[in-house]
């Protein structure tokens, strides 16, 4: 019998299928978005919430989720890892560049907080299914 590789079906969805594209896109765009709005003048960066911590927690919140999405067999903690050493890279930037630490430390903080929001459901989730009977 042939695998079932429909969207709803049992079978393992196509690596070039349509989400798997737009998985990837939406990765993409993610990093891109941070790694611009990082560099950008502040002035130039749309404020979507009123605290510039939730926009970093939500940026990362959702560019975690992205890059979950578009690397489906990937390990949680190398992706993890990866968005982790992304964030210190750039919070390094604008400290190399002259910017005092203790707001680049709230910022990178907050990049944590959103990082952890968006794994936490995935790690209990594994967690429990290690008592399921």
């Amino acid at each position: 019998m042939d695998e079932d590789r429909t969207l709803l079906g049992h079978g393992r969805y196509p690596d070039a299928g349509l989400l798997a594209v737009l998985a990837r896109l939406a990765f993409l765009g993610a990093v891109l978005a941070i790694a611009v709005a990082v560099f950008l003048p502040v002035s130039m960066v749309p404020q979507f919430l009123r605290s510039h911590y939730l926009e970093h927690f939500a940026a990362y919140y959702v560019a975690f989720l992205a890059g979950l999405a578009a690397m489906p067999r990937g390990q949680l903690r190398r992706i993890a890892l990866g968005y982790m050493a992304f964030a210190t890279a750039l919070e390094a930037s604008h400290y190399f560049s002259g910017a005092p630490f203790h707001p680049l430390l709230r910022n990178w903080v907050a990049d944590m907080g959103g990082l952890m929001a968006a794994g936490t459901p995935i790690v209990v989730e594994r967690f429990r299914r290690r008592f399921r009977v």
